[in-house]
């Protein structure tokens, strides 16, 4: 888990025979598994069609100590602040055993703010050494307002910058080559939310 992350308590829940109600049919209930501290991360997930729209599942990502969720499976649910999700499947850490990541989408909601969410909603334009950028701007909602932007998990082209107020990538390129990264927005209350892996080519 990283340092300085707003921390969550979670339930993961486990459905438990409790009788029967009638002839050959069980009767289950949710009961509590664990409750465990986790840290919330919203991503875009896979597109898929929706009559004639192209829209994207929302993924919800809970990161958890490795040790506590050992037999996790996906017939379980984790419920949080009065929402239910679907385990879509545990990403467990096999090499160091140190964190595990449990993938959820969506079950039931609640009325109230949506999920941190990060969208880019054009195509990344290539750049041209010595040329001005003419630049990209992915759009946050949800979540607690203000944000902040930042690129992680790569470079950025020299020259270029991202602004950390509105996530605007823009400068003029010195050097030629493929850069892929991945910007970040991070909420007011300490949540995060990332777009998949970005790659600017500069000529």
């Amino acid at each position: 888990m990283r340092n300085g992350k707003r921390r969550h308590v979670i339930e993961i829940q486990r459905q438990v025979q409790v009788g029967t109600l009638g002839i050959g049919e069980k009767n289950f209930v949710w009961q509590t598994w664990r409750e465990i501290f986790a840290e919330l991360e919203v991503r875009r997930g896979k597109e898929f069609l929706s009559g004639n729209q192209r829209v994207s599942e929302v993924v919800w990502r809970f990161h958890v100590r490795y040790e506590e969720v050992v037999g996790l499976d996906a017939s379980m649910r984790v419920v949080h602040e009065g929402m239910t999700f679907d385990i879509k499947s545990p990403l467990p850490d096999g090499q160091f055993h140190r964190d595990c990541v449990i993938e959820c989408t969506l079950q039931q909601g609640v009325i109230g703010s949506a999920p941190l969410l990060l969208q880019l909603t054009k195509n990344t334009p290539a750049g041209e050494v010595g040329q001005p950028y003419l630049g990209m701007l992915p759009t946050a909602s949800g979540g607690t307002p203000p944000y902040v932007f930042s690129a992680t998990e790569g470079n950025l082209p020299a020259g270029l910058t991202i602004n950390s107020e509105d996530g605007s990538v823009g400068g003029v390129p010195t050097a030629s080559g493929e850069y892929p990264f991945v910007i970040r927005v991070t909420d007011a209350v300490g949540d995060v939310s990332d777009l998949p892996e970005i790659k600017i080519t500069v000529t």
